[in-house]
């Protein structure tokens, strides 16, 4: 297969004022049977940084966030929707879809189309149990940024291909949670960053998803299995030779280092670390996230298309 098409044009994201605030703190919850451990921010602040998010990384993706060359699908469903800004936008440019946005947090209201519902709950329950989320009923299933969301990948993509279409597409759009300067990583070395990785290791978190998916796609039995990768800077240094990676560098370099600074000591709970340690982690890793010229984390896109169909 080439490359993958940039064949949609659809309506582009309004685009907003942020209110986002430094200071927001996280609040984590578990859903045993999924294994999830999900840093869920439900608060107007965090679904306006959510919101800032989806945006930049749609300006940064040239405006088509969605890769997977749709033809007039039927019915597409949004894992992990969040404030609901990709479920909206693939409602208004398939407007003949039953489009449905499934997070296991609240959608924030908002202006949407008709042919949108968002579903409250955990996917890999709701499929084969919710009569719209059978096995087989979907054409197109997309999900964005679950790396510290799914403890069990293989199960995760499988599941996802058996509520789709045979003919249908899988979109996954991820990070690897390792950081390069000008090209070369960077963050081995990190305390933090070992002590994280450490931490995944135990509680079975992919932080190299973003890279890994592929071979789960293609494990799962998904053909046509095609990667396009991105830089995501930190910062604005990228902006003059690549424009459209200004809002999301400005985005990464004021948000992600407190995101990590909040989420750290739970996602090391467990790990017998000293509160002094915990400490010298945050600091550190406030210090290593700043945003500097050359500073990235790779962004992942990736699609696969389940066997079979015209």
């Amino acid at each position: 297969m080439s490359p993958i098409p940039e064949i949609v044009t659809r309506p582009s994201i309004p685009r907003m004022q942020s209110t986002v605030s430094l200071t927001s703190k996280s609040s984590w919850f578990f859903i045993a049977h999924a294994q999830y451990c999900t840093n869920v921010f439900n608060s107007a602040v965090e679904h306006d940084r959510l919101q800032d998010q989806a945006i930049g990384l749609d300006e940064m993706m040239h405006n088509s966030s969605i890769h997977a060359p749709l033809t007039n699908p039927r019915q597409i469903v949004d894992v992990g929707c969040g404030t609901g800004i990709i479920t909206r936008q693939l409602g208004e440019t398939y407007t003949n879809a039953h489009v449905y946005g499934i997070d296991l947090s609240p959608v924030p209201a908002g202006q949407t189309t008709p042919n949108v519902e968002f579903i409250l709950g955990d996917v890999r329950q709701l499929i084969g149990s919710h009569p719209r989320l059978d096995h087989g009923s979907t054409d197109f299933v997309f999900s964005r940024l679950l790396v510290l969301g799914i403890t069990d990948w293989q199960g995760y993509v499988k599941d996802m291909m058996s509520m789709v279409r045979p003919g249908g597409w899988v979109e996954m759009q991820d990070l690897v949670i390792e950081l390069y300067l000008y090209g070369s990583r960077c963050s081995g070395d990190w305390e933090w960053m070992k002590a994280i990785y450490a931490a995944a290791e135990k509680k079975g978190w992919d932080l190299q998803c973003g890279r890994n998916i592929k071979g789960y796609m293609e494990e799962a039995g998904l053909e046509d299995v095609v990667v396009k990768e991105y830089k995501l800077p930190f910062g604005t240094w990228l902006a003059e030779e690549k424009p459209e990676t200004r809002r999301i560098g400005e985005h990464a370099a004021r948000e992600y280092g407190m995101l990590y600074y909040h989420a750290m000591p739970k996602m090391l709970q467990g790990m017998d670390y000293t509160q002094e340690q915990l400490e010298r982690f945050q600091t550190s890793c406030l210090k290593d996230m700043a945003g500097r010229e050359g500073l990235e984390f790779r962004y992942y896109v990736t699609i696969g298309r389940k066997p079979g169909g015209e």
